[in-house]
């Protein structure tokens, strides 16, 4: 049995790595994180990245050191705690609202950022979904110590894994890993012969009357980079929250260069006024960033065009397609199906106020998360 590799270097893996296809995704998805850092390419990011190697598995780890970051992606405390008290500002129905954020801030109350936010995610690709958490139950359980010996002092945060990876990986008491709810994805497949929903028809019909506008988008093309990233903020940092990832102008090229993440944009009148990115990773097609402007798109239907082109290149390709979270029912209105996504922690081996305050999240999230996701939609 192979030991478990952790490795911190810059350039390309050597050639026994570099045939796996996981090998392959963490040179093109995380490659440049691990040669200089986060920060370059996100900017409210300020973290170390290595990479793991179990069996010719190859997955990328992102070390916080527990004052390294002021996304939702790499900070726990914002992921679970300010984020959800972001999103629930934005909740409609005034009854709901208050009694989330009063909910939110009783938990904030008694959990610190700092007995969080010291922690080395396993698996994260710094895309909001990333590749599959692949694993076996023996490979994690050699993994997870592997990493308590490099990193006694910081939680293990594993991600993307389904509820049977949790429920086996829970019944290995080496391991020591524990479950927590973290957000329900949606997943579409192609279903050959059955009659799609109406608001599948309807937008197929949306992105045939804006198909002579869509395109796949080059690096070439003058002032690409800047629209993007202008689409981009429009949505999720201006209409959502500052604790989304600020992406730079060097990972937008990373993007074209490394090809990995294919761009696609819609035109309106001549500017582009909308993009998705998607790539392939094992067996699903996963649709990633989005912008647009939201004028133009709730006026000419764009994110319901780019949605149903994600479909039909998913169909294509014969691959289901990951759409990651939120907006559930306009999800499941075009035949999605919802799929819980949990974490596993690691962090018995962490000072008792750090426990208490994980187990206390944990069991919050169990007993709270996946009712007010459905409930709510998201």
């Amino acid at each position: 049995m192979a030991p478990v590799r952790l490795i911190e270097r810059a350039g390309p893996p050597p050639p026994d790595e570099a045939g796996s296809p996981s090998a392959t995704l963490a040179s093109k998805l995380v490659g440049p994180y691990v040669e200089r850092g986060t920060e370059p390419f996100i900017a409210n990011t300020r973290h170390r990245v290595l990479l793991a190697e179990v069996d010719g598995e190859v997955t990328p780890l992102i070390v916080n050191d527990g004052a390294d970051s002021d996304c939702y992606l790499t900070s726990p405390f914002i992921n679970y705690i300010t984020y959800a008290e972001d999103f629930a500002r934005s909740v409609k129905d005034p009854r709901t609202r208050r009694a989330l954020l009063a909910f939110i801030r009783a938990v904030r109350a008694v959990i610190r950022p700092r007995d969080l936010d010291r922690v080395v995610y396993v698996n994260h690709w710094m895309l909001a979904t990333g590749p599959a958490l692949r694993f076996t139950p023996e490979q994690l359980e050699r993994l997870t110590r592997a990493l308590r010996e490099r990193f006694p002092q910081h939680a293990l945060v594993f991600k993307r894994a389904t509820a049977e990876t949790a429920a086996v990986a829970g019944e290995r008491p080496d391991a020591r890993l524990h479950a927590i709810f973290n957000r329900q994805m949606y997943v579409w497949r192609h279903e050959p012969g059955k009659k799609p929903p109406r608001e599948f028809r309807q937008d197929r019909n949306l992105l045939n009357q804006h198909r002579a506008n869509l395109r796949r988008l080059t690096a070439g093309e003058p002032g690409v980079i800047d629209r993007l990233r202008e689409l981009y903020r429009a949505l999720y940092i201006d209409k959502y929250s500052d604790h989304n990832a600020f992406f730079t102008e060097a990972w937008f090229q990373q993007v074209f260069q490394q090809g990995l993440l294919e761009v696609y944009g819609i035109e309106v009148d001549g500017q582009l006024a909308y993009f998705v990115t998607c790539f392939v990773a094992g067996e699903e097609l996963i649709g990633s960033v989005v912008g647009h402007d939201p004028v133009l798109s709730r006026k000419h239907g764009l994110y319901r065009a780019g949605m149903s082109h994600l479909m039909q290149l998913a169909e294509a390709r014969g691959l289901p397609l990951n759409l990651s979270s939120g907006s559930g029912q306009f999800k499941q209105k075009r035949g999605a199906t919802p799929l819980t996504e949990y974490e596993l922690l690691c962090f018995s081996h962490l000072p008792w106020r750090a426990r208490l305050s994980w187990s206390l999240l944990r069991r919050i999230y169990n007993a709270v998360g996946p009712r007010v996701f459905t409930a709510l939609s998201i």
